[in-house]
């Protein structure tokens, strides 16, 4: 078994291309560029499904701005005679307590995962764009 082994190695006797590196880096820059590709559309999409929810996430804080009252504890405010000095640390608590923490919470989210997508879709073109710079002049180097 040996001996057939060893006469099929040397029949075959093999011979290395000589644009094999090329090859192995323009498979890993095709690689990077289809992963650079496939983020940017997630961030993207993430993004866009965030700015799309701002909207509705909008109109929910300022419903909830109103039927919690705030506006009326906040007018106090201006409107008394100074009898809110005695009672500040009341008021406070009472405008803290009006505030729709969730509403205020799911918009701030929104925005804070638009921002850090754009962000992100941003990172991902200047990369894919530069892959594709290195890709090109290396190609006309080689």
């Amino acid at each position: 078994m040996e001996q057939e082994l060893k006469k099929a190695f040397r029949l075959i006797k093999y011979q290395q291309k000589s644009d094999f590196p090329e090859d192995i880096w323009q498979a890993i820059v095709l690689r990077d560029k289809r992963n650079a590709r496939i983020k940017l559309w997630v961030f993207s999409a993430t993004g866009l499904f965030s700015l799309i929810g701002l909207a509705p996430a909008s109109k929910m804080l300022f419903n909830d701005f109103t039927q919690s009252g705030f506006y009326d504890y906040f007018s106090l405010l201006f409107s008394s005679n100074g009898s809110l000095i005695t009672f500040w640390k009341d008021f406070l608590l009472l405008l803290a307590e009006s505030l729709p923490v969730v509403s205020i919470l799911l918009l701030l989210i929104l925005i804070f995962v638009f921002f850090l997508s754009l962000k992100y879709a941003v990172k991902q073109i200047i990369k894919y764009t530069r892959l594709s710079d290195e890709n090109n002049q290396l190609s006309l180097s080689f």
